[in-house]
């Protein structure tokens, strides 16, 4: 039976071609950007050679193959919202390179009865062969990639040999002179750094670190000269920080060892595998320091010292430090002191009265946020025991749990990993079964095919299934009841636990607590700040604008 498609309102479209998304991807790696343009066009050709209509494009613009977080969902709502038939694309490759997202992608895309398409690969999806050219095409898009990894490690080695940093592109203090083809004169000019103007800027800022001046005061000082970085934009105190702390403008070349044992890059986070781990290794750079040695020895020094400060100056002093956020542009919260003139005008200083938005305070990109820090830990304790109250009512609910049953949400993502595992053997041990007795004449080979393919449709399903769940996390399987230890001890006992472990439950339950500023209603009643706490199981809340007023 063929079902109707609801086409949207005031779309012109012919009843009488197949409409489908056209999906464009352009690789983050610069050998594979396929310029969108050719994409569109390849795409638009297909269309009209195949009584095809696209009726809406989605782009992923500089987005790796290799991430699950992409637009390729919305091209998939739109087929299983039986807008569109299927998705077309350039390539295959272009849908994805990971054999992960390729198998979750297409398997909820064939779900709901969509077909993938290539403008210039013929392959007829619709049929067992067709399905095996696109198998294929998949598997060398999967060897491409990891053909330009190894490629980028060559690269990043042959680099650091030069004295290069991983990476070409700006440096702040610096002009960056690319690596060309000179064909008059034929030589090729290599690539190297040379110090600019802002130099001098760069000099006097290690200086002043190096003298005992704070990263805020310097920082601080930066906005409001209007100095701004390589992106055109105003130094935050942690990227400053990074910049001065790689020692690129003392001559040197940070890198992360090779052979390090850490954990493999996240596919969807921006930040590579070396930002995530603390070893380093510093080598001489090719390009001209511009920070004397001395200084930046003295720099470390001071740094160094920073690092090994005593616990209680170093540590947060507060609960909800390094989980407030500013209701505005969502940036981090920072405890900040304030003072007031007691009797006999003594001055009374109260250290970590109120907490402000860090954008606000270093480069006075965001109108920010005041908030005591008194109304935050109340509207945290408020919201504990609500939780708790809710999360108790609702476990009385639940039948009381077998023993063999797993509560933690880790304990439950691997039991299911390895349900799944155990299925897929036994999918593998029936299709050998299968092979066997249709080689040996006890089936005939008409039911093998049918059991054939039925096992091969539910081997595609679980194997999609299991990559869905690799991607998932404690956080994203977590239910409110597995927190309801955490958040009664909290309540029970907040007063005599010490402000480190108080702190280290609520990260364990907290996104973060969501901090709005004090505003005016219409009729001139003034609003004071408040704080929304949410928790790990709930959506992060809506921000409000860099400005009340945007």
């Amino acid at each position: 039976m063929t079902q109707t498609l609801d086409r949207p309102k005031g779309l012109r479209t012919s009843t009488k071609r197949e409409p489908f998304v056209g999906y464009i991807r352009v690789s983050t790696y610069y050998e594979e950007k396929i310029s969108p343009e050719i994409q569109r066009s390849s795409i638009s050709a297909w269309a009209e050679r195949n009584n095809a209509e696209i009726i809406d494009w989605v782009e992923d613009l500089d987005v790796s193959g290799r991430k699950m977080k992409r637009k390729i969902s919305t091209a998939i709502k739109d087929v299983e919202d039986r807008v569109a038939r299927g998705i077309a694309v350039w390539r295959y490759s272009r849908f994805g390179r990971s054999r992960h997202a390729n198998a979750v992608y297409l398997a909820k895309l064939e779900a709901v009865g969509g077909r993938l398409v290539s403008a210039t690969e013929a392959a007829d999806t619709r049929t067992a062969f067709g399905r095996l050219q696109m198998g294929m095409a998949f598997k060398f898009a999967e060897y491409e990639s990891d053909r330009i990894g190894e490629q980028w490690a060559e690269t990043r080695e042959h680099r650091r040999a030069a004295g290069l940093p991983a990476t070409g592109g700006k440096r702040w203090g610096y002009v960056w002179h690319r690596r060309q083809l000179d064909e008059d004169a034929g030589v090729i000019h290599r690539e190297w750094y040379e110090p600019d103007d802002i130099g001098l800027i760069v000099t006097k800022l290690y200086e002043r670190v190096a003298e005992g001046e704070s990263m805020g005061s310097v920082t601080q000082w930066l906005g409001r000269n209007g100095y701004q970085g390589t992106r055109g934009k105003p130094w935050l105190q942690s990227g400053l920080t990074r910049y001065m702390d790689s020692g690129f403008a003392a001559g040197w070349i940070r890198y992360h060892p090779d052979g390090c044992d850490c954990p493999p890059k996240d596919p969807d986070s921006n930040r590579s595998r070396g930002m995530n781990c603390p070893n380093r290794i510093w080598v001489p750079g090719a390009h001209e320091l511009i920070v004397p040695e001395d200084v930046w020895e003295a720099y470390k020094e001071k740094r160094e010292k920073a690092r090994n400060a005593p616990s209680g100056n170093r540590k947060p002093a507060y609960v909800t430090s390094g989980i407030t956020r500013c209701g505005r542009c969502g940036g981090t919260a920072s405890a900040a002191g304030g003072a007031t003139y007691g009797a006999g005008k003594v001055l009374i200083k109260k250290p970590g009265y109120l907490f402000r938005c860090s954008a606000m305070k270093d480069n006075g990109t965001c109108d920010g946020v005041y908030i005591l820090r008194s109304v935050v830990e109340k509207a945290v304790r408020t919201n504990l025991r609500k939780w708790a109250d809710k999360i108790e009512a609702e476990a009385a609910k639940i039948p009381q749990q077998r023993g063999d049953q797993v509560a933690s949400p880790r304990e439950r993502l691997s039991t299911a990993r390895q349900r799944l595992n155990d299925r897929l053997g036994e999918i593998q041990r029936e299709i050998d079964r299968q092979t066997s007795l249709v080689s040996r004449n006890i089936i005939p080979e008409d039911s093998y095919i049918r059991e054939r393919d039925r096992l091969g449709k539910e081997q595609e399903g679980v194997t999609a299934e299991l990559a869905e769940l690799d991607q998932r996390t404690e956080q994203d399987e977590a239910k409110p009841v597995d927190y309801l230890p955490v958040v009664r001890g909290l309540v029970d006992r907040w007063d005599i636990t010490p402000v480190e472990t108080r702190r280290s439950m609520l990260r364990t339950v907290l996104r973060g607590v969501w901090a709005y500023p004090k505003s005016t209603a219409p009729d001139g009643t003034e609003n004071p700040a408040y704080a929304v706490p949410v928790t790990v199981w709930e959506d992060e809340p809506n921000l409000i604008g860099l400005r009340a007023n945007a």
